[in-house]
């Protein structure tokens, strides 16, 4: 019945820009291998990193067929993506049992965290023109300053590459779903560029008012004017509409459809950057870069449905502007074949604002900024021909708000290749890293609430780890266990409970510094593969806690699993054509959550999702650099009903099919 009801499109054609660009990265990877930079700051070999970090590459996201950045974060380990509802609604994203604002959020290297809330919504970020997504799992406090207490995930833009090539694509599906793309890329002379528009929107599952739209466009240009120095510039944006049908259930009103709740987003990113290499030991790079973000809801009470009073929760209105703007230089000196020196100096003004409006007519606002100033230090050492990697730093930063924190880490890995086949190869590593979160705006400045003598979290986490190749280069397994102590959480509690809070005349509740969680984990990875041409890789994390007075992670399962298997073969029906098919299959167990009628802690259960996606591609008869091909993605596969977040339905089965065409 739903694959009737599937809306077929072929028009000019989808994500053939990403199935190009994925099989030149491909190529490259086979050659240099995977080259990860969130680490250290520095391009190393993910083989060769100390630390714990994931890639998904543009091949992953091509194969998956995946449409927003939370969906392909979704089988990382040590990671847990809750989105409350339907697509396009505000998800969030745990590392390692962190809170969504102790995790920095880059986009091209920019943060893009918001000041007043902390977080970041990963509802509104396609995959659009994303090369690949960067996974630093465990503080990244000593490199990148604040948020970044339980990791770093930076999304990366593709560069361009090849002859110049543009591709068109279209596909569409059941519970109007459609999207499109047209997307350019290549190189010319000393240019390079990839550039990406994309359309995307779906009615939503619920009987009204659960539409999504959501309008993106990316561009990347490489100039290289001269030898070995290269001028970057870089832009995003995503705009998008959303329909809340939801938004009554965390009102504490009901499971009945609101039918006029909105909420709009609206993302922008610009970003310079200066790179250079005078000598073979020294780079420098300079940069600066400006985000936007703005988030507006609106929603009034049908009276008759609902009579006054309103609870004071309920909110007819907000609107939530935040910029970051930071400058930033840094050095790197090679000492030989020794290590790598890098120096850096990073200054960031944010600023961000609240008008609010409750059902009772109640207006509150507020509007504040600060600036941040930070120097940094890493030294990266190698010995014994490279197979001994040593690093240790430390950050420095001054916050006009909170003061001085001071971060430092180390990290440790040493590789042995026993067979010096890549059959028999271990890689064991083990790190330490401090972290912090100044407080956000609303902590610090919300009327009636806020605290102006907050102190900065502070985080000490180590973890140590294995990944061992299982006599042959295609099959791995890897096992990492993790600990990490917050402390200085910051907690909303009564006035008279927390001494020396500095708050409004009237204030009765509002944020302190009485907390402390302790949290540890394993993280493990087995994959085999490609072996004529499939490849299945799984994963698993255990994660466990202990918190003051016993209190629960909310919405982090003790256990996540997931599986994926995927089959690529070539020259199926004729030279050159290519066919791909990926099975996901992801597992979340049961969880504590907040009941949204009662408010009290409650069981959420587990469930099990399995994603499909298939594709073929064919060059055009007398055209060997033009394809054209045809996909289908099915989400929820056995159409499984549950909830991420408790009270918010997840999408049911979702199909998406269509055709692409590139030259």
């Amino acid at each position: 019945m739903m694959m009737r009801r599937m809306v077929g499109v072929v028009a000019a054609l989808m994500l053939m820009q990403r199935v190009a660009w994925a099989a030149e990265e491909e190529q490259a990877e086979k050659s240099l291998g995977t080259v990860v930079v969130t680490a250290t700051r520095t391009e190393q070999p993910i083989e060769a990193a100390t630390n714990s970090v994931s890639v998904i590459s543009a091949q992953d996201i091509a194969n998956r067929q995946t449409q927003t950045v939370s969906d392909a974060l979704r089988d990382t380990p040590g990671v847990d993506v809750v989105q409350p509802g339907s697509t396009g609604t505000a998800a969030g994203v745990f590392i390692r049992g962190a809170d969504t604002d102790q995790t920095l959020i880059l986009v091209d290297g920019v943060e893009v965290n918001s000041a007043t809330l902390g977080g970041f919504n990963f509802g509104n970020i396609m995959t659009d023109d994303v090369g690949r997504i960067e996974v630093l799992r465990g503080s990244g406090g000593t490199l990148y300053g604040s948020e970044a207490m339980a990791g770093v995930i930076n999304i990366l833009s593709a560069k361009g590459a090849g002859a110049p090539h543009f591709s068109l694509a279209s596909g569409g599906g059941n519970i109007g779903t459609s999207s499109s793309l047209g997307a350019f890329g290549g190189e010319r002379g000393i240019v390079a560029f990839t550039g990406s528009l994309g359309y995307f929107t779906t009615a939503g599952f619920r009987a009204t008012n659960n539409d999504f739209s959501n309008l993106t466009s990316a561009l990347r240009v490489d100039v290289t004017p001269i030898e070995h120095g290269t001028l970057r510039g870089f832009w995003r944006s995503a705009n998008s509409s959303l329909g809340l049908a939801d938004n009554n259930i965390g009102n504490g009103y009901g499971d009945f459809i609101d039918p006029n709740a909105r909420q709009s987003d609206t993302f922008y990113l610009g970003k310079g950057e200066w790179e250079h290499t005078p000598t073979e030991n020294l780079t420098y790079r300079i940069s600066g870069a400006y985000n936007y973000t703005l988030n507006v809801l609106s929603d009034s009470v049908d009276t008759e449905v609902i009579p006054p009073p309103f609870p004071p929760f309920f909110l007819s209105y907000f609107r939530v502007p935040n910029t970051n703007t930071v400058a930033d230089a840094q050095t790197d000196y090679t000492e030989g074949t020794l290590g790598v020196t890098t120096v850096g100096f990073e200054f960031k003004e944010q600023t961000g604002a609240l008008k609010s409006v409750s059902g009772s007519g109640d207006v509150v606002r507020f509007d504040a900024s600060r600036n941040n100033y930070a120097g940094y230090v890493q030294q990266q050492l190698r010995f014994l021909d490279d197979r001994l990697s040593i690093v240790g730093g430390f950050r420095t930063d001054g916050n006009q708000d909170f003061g001085s924190e001071t971060s430092a880490a180390w990290s440790v890995g040493y590789l042995e290749d026993w067979g010096q086949h890549d059959r028999w190869s271990t890689h064991v590593k083990s790190s330490y890293a401090e972290g912090f979160r100044a407080p956000t705006f609303n902590e610090l400045f919300f009327p009636k609430s806020g605290n102006q003598n907050l102190a900065a979290e502070t985080s000490s986490e180590y973890d140590v780890g294995a990944a061992q190749h299982l006599g042959f280069e295609w099959l791995t397994a890897e096992a990492t266990y993790f600990t990490r102590r917050t402390s200085n959480l910051i907690q909303f509690t009564s006035v008279a409970q927390c001494p020396g809070a500095v708050v409004e005349p009237g204030a009765t509740f509002t944020p302190c510094n009485l907390g402390r969680a302790d949290v540890q984990g394993v993280e493990t990875v087995v994959g085999a593969g490609p072996i004529h041409g499939v490849s299945l890789r799984g994963t698993y994390t255990y994660l466990d806690w202990n918190l003051l007075g016993g209190k629960q992670l909310l919405r982090r399962p003790h256990n996540r699993m997931s599986a994926t298997l995927n089959y690529d073969r070539g020259q199926v029906l004729r030279p050159a054509d290519r066919f791909n098919a990926n099975l996901n299959v992801l597992f979340v167990g049961e969880r504590t959550d907040i009941d949204p009628q009662t408010f009290t802690n409650t069981a959420n259960q587990t469930y099990t999702r399995v994603d499909l996606a298939m594709r073929y591609d064919m060059p055009l008869p007398g055209r060997e650099t033009s394809t054209v091909g045809v996909f289908a993605r099915v989400q929820n596969l056995f159409d499984r009903n549950y909830d991420e977040a408790l009270g918010f339905k997840s999408p049911p089965i979702n199909v998406l099919a269509g055709g692409r065409v590139s030259f």
